[in-house]
């Protein structure tokens, strides 16, 4: 829990500088700005998980104390990774320009693969921290590499008023990050080659998973960048970004910390299994709340947030918001696979869902043009929820009765919240005064239905119990 609220706390932060930058910078930037930076960076993706070697998960997984040649092979490969990235964004960049009719592409990339190449060699020393449960040291990194991006970016604004003050904070949050890996941990990397092998029998398979995942969670913004204009593809890009703020940002944070924590429990795979469900269970009861919450009001939040000219995103942000909640459903239950070492059933599971997607989308995508990409984006991901909790079962001996009752509160809950907020939630004409109003409606609703359930279901273990037990231990204290 101490390493999750670090967690939160970290990626909280840099989102709400994001945020705020966000807000500043629709005010000076238009969504062709954004369409040009984000066309170049799905490139950018694309090329980096087919290098992308893995070597810092694969230094968390060979235990608690790897060999001075392990850390050091891994920082090795990852700078010839870096240095391969950088080369193949030279060669593709014309070619991204052409696929996506946008010269401007080019250069964006020709500045990010020198970044590339440079980070490669950043410390791996924060892999470490990482993998001691030292997410202070993270902390610090990604609130100060975020505020000096953000400072660069709005100055750079002012001065260009155009794309390349995107680019500028890119490069300075580059050029930070590197230089506090080193600032802030201690160990120092020497070149070494003689564990590369040892590392890629382990990481060879997390790079067949992230190609598939890559592929399935970028293929709808290649289709987009082909498809809409690029003033589209920024309206799209930026919906996405708000859209999937809570859950994909709050979920990965709370479980961020539950794969070296499960890597600690492998002798006791039943303390594994009971951890991944309670993190499972108090994950969802937190983001299933955010994100239908944000699909209510996706357009008063738009309009808040964005602007009028940026109105039209706001179906984004609600779809994006829905398919963070379905993206990161059985998130705990991965985790708990990929330390078991089962990642060739992941593997397989990701690239079934990236075909469902693609089915998906070719059917939908010529009715409903940008929006039926993100029905498939759902329908996909609730395929891929399925799959996984039934390889839970099969290889981990996971209950799905007990997995999917884990579920049924916080989705029934949040789905009630939904139906409440759609149905009042337009009672004023002010934006600003409906989103406040539907927010803390919301929060009441979901809150009382939350602990209803849990005092009707025997109140088991889990996010209640655990808030209860706290707020008591604090009255008590406050007694005292």
């Amino acid at each position: 829990m101490t390493g999750a609220l670090w967690a939160v706390g970290m990626r909280w932060s840099v989102k709400a500088i994001g945020l705020v930058s966000t807000a500043i910078l629709a005010r000076f930037l238009k969504p062709q700005d954004y369409g040009v930076v984000s066309m170049a960076f799905l490139v950018v993706g694309l090329v980096e998980t087919f290098l992308n070697t893995g070597a810092a998960s694969a230094l968390v997984r060979l235990g608690s104390n790897p060999s001075m040649a392990q850390i050091n092979s891994a920082w090795s490969l990852r700078g010839i990774q870096g240095c391969l990235m950088a080369l193949v964004l030279l060669a593709v960049s014309p070619l991204a320009a052409i696929y996506f009719n946008e010269p401007r592409v080019m250069p964006v990339l020709w500045v990010v693969s020198m970044c590339l190449a440079f980070m490669g060699f950043s410390n791996i020393g924060m892999t470490l921290a990482y993998r001691d449960l030292k997410f202070a040291v993270e902390f610090k990194q990604a609130l100060y590499t975020k505020l000096a991006s953000v400072g660069i970016t709005l100055l750079a604004a002012w001065y260009f008023v155009d794309y390349r003050a995107l680019v500028s904070g890119i490069v300075a949050g580059f050029v930070v990050e590197w230089f506090l890996s080193y600032r802030l941990h201690p160990y120092r990397p020497r070149w070494c080659t003689e564990c590369i092998g040892e590392i890629w029998k382990i990481s060879k398979w997390l790079l067949v998973t992230g190609i598939g995942s890559f592929f399935l969670h970028r293929t709808d913004q290649l289709i987009a960048g082909r498809i809409g204009s690029t003033q589209q593809y920024g309206l799209y890009t930026v919906g996405a970004d708000i859209g999937g703020l809570p859950a994909g940002e709050l979920g990965p944070s709370l479980t961020r910390p539950l794969f070296p924590i499960l890597s600690a429990m492998q002798h006791d795979w039943a303390r594994a299994k009971s951890a991944t469900l309670k993190t499972l269970g108090s994950v969802n009861s937190i983001t299933m709340p955010l994100g239908f919450g944000l699909a209510a009001v996706s357009t008063q939040a738009t309009l808040l947030l964005l602007g009028n000219q940026w109105l039209e995103a706001a179906p984004f942000v609600a779809g994006f918001a829905i398919i963070g909640v379905v993206q990161y459903l059985t998130s705990p239950i991965n985790t708990l696979l990929n330390v078991a070492g089962h990642v060739r059933v992941q593997s397989r599971i990701v690239w079934t869902e990236f075909l469902a997607f693609v089915l998906l989308a070719l059917v939908l995508t010529p009715a409903y043009h940008l929006h039926g990409l993100m029905l498939a984006r759902i329908g996909s991901g609730l395929l891929q929820a399925a799959l996984m909790m039934l390889a839970a079962r099969q290889f981990m001996q996971l209950s799905l009765t007990i997995t999917l009752a884990t579920l049924v509160r916080p989705l029934s809950g949040a789905m009630l919240m939904y139906g409440a907020l759609t149905t009042w939630g337009n009672s004023f004409s002010q934006p600003f005064i409906n989103l406040l109003c539907n927010v803390v409606l919301g929060a009441v609703l979901y809150t009382s239905w939350l602990m209803l359930t849990w005092r009707l279901a025997g109140r088991p273990e889990g996010l209640e119990s655990t808030a209860v037990g706290f707020i008591k231990s604090r009255l008590s204290r406050m007694r005292g």
